[in-house]
């Protein structure tokens, strides 16, 4: 048995280093330098090439390298081949701390001070406190529902939108179409944590942006495909969206080209709102690996019929 590593991040060789740290005795290799494609039945996974589980004709583990899963290809891994995803405290933990850093910077007029600033202009404006202010969060699972659970601490109003009922202490839980009206009709901020399916792809468009209330701002930390680029330059204009922080799209790299970059209300992180730790990680995939040698149920195994 070996360990396929297919990494298009740069940082396949850490991942090396830290797998063979708990399995000397294991075979791990980055693709596509694979000494024996036929040994191969663990692979760990982030933006592989499209059919990349094909060239393996004994895998039987698609492990991800963050917490997602639509990057896989999921719609044609086949049923046979069990999928997980990374479930880690400092994913959760670092997405919250930039979700509150969006939102501090928002609520604070940093940006409109920044635009004073460089016009030499003394600007005193009128800010919100976090006891004033309603922030929605699309997605209650384990990342949306912990960011949702740690702004409820620090004393937000909190709503919370999800595909099923969630039960989360101070977060008002809503669920279907009429459910995300209600959730959204007088909040402030929409942060989007929402894994991507095809019920969710292109969520945020027109029709949503109609539904918040006029100069609510946008927090995108899903995934690009969630966002309707056209529609959210409209609402921007329209001042339906005061302001947006973006981390993730369609194309990444951004193309230089792209409209996000000459619109001063955009805000954009080059995906890093959360980066899996492979320190904290390793142990997840190691213990995988030493399940699916043993016959055991794997850990954060996801449904492929529901993308998450």
């Amino acid at each position: 048995m070996s360990i396929a590593l297919i990494l298009n991040s740069g940082r396949a060789n850490e991942w090396k280093l830290e797998i063979n740290k708990h399995l000397p005795e294991t075979k791990v290799e980055i693709y596509p330098d694979i000494q024996n494609y036929d040994e191969v039945e663990f692979a760990l996974c982030w933006k592989p090439e499209a059919g990349y589980y094909t060239h393996f004709p004994n895998l039987k583990v698609i492990q991800s390298g963050g917490a997602g899963i639509d990057h896989l290809f999921p719609k044609s891994i086949p049923s046979h081949i069990h999928t997980c995803r990374i479930v880690d405290p400092m994913l959760k933990s670092d997405m919250f701390e930039h979700v509150l850093t969006c939102v501090m910077h928002s609520m604070k007029n940093f940006s409109a001070y920044v635009r004073e600033q460089r016009k030499k202009h003394w600007h005193p404006l009128v800010y919100k406190s976090i006891g004033q202010t309603c922030i929605t969060v699309l997605g209650l699972g384990e990342i949306g529902g912990y960011v949702a659970e740690r702004l409820v601490e620090l004393g937000f109003q909190v709503n919370g939108w999800s595909n099923s009922p969630k039960n989360i202490q101070g977060v008002i839980s809503f669920t279907g179409i009429e459910g995300l009206s209600l959730a959204v009709e007088q909040t402030d901020f929409v942060v989007n944590v929402l894994p991507l399916t095809d019920a969710t792809s292109g969520i945020l468009n027109h029709e949503f942006f109609s539904l918040c209330p006029k100069g609510t701002v946008l927090l995108n930390v899903g995934r690009g495909d969630h966002l309707v680029d056209d529609d959210l330059i409209e609402a921007i204009d329209k001042g339906q969206i005061t302001d947006a922080y973006l981390d993730v799209f369609h194309q990444e790299p951004l193309p230089p080209e792209h409209l996000f970059w000459n619109c001063s209300s955009i805000f954009i992180t080059p995906h890093v709102a959360s980066r899996t730790n492979i320190g904290s990680s390793v142990l997840q995939v190691v213990d995988n690996y030493r399940r699916m040698a043993a016959g055991q149920p794997l850990l954060n195994e996801v449904s492929l019929k529901k993308g998450y």
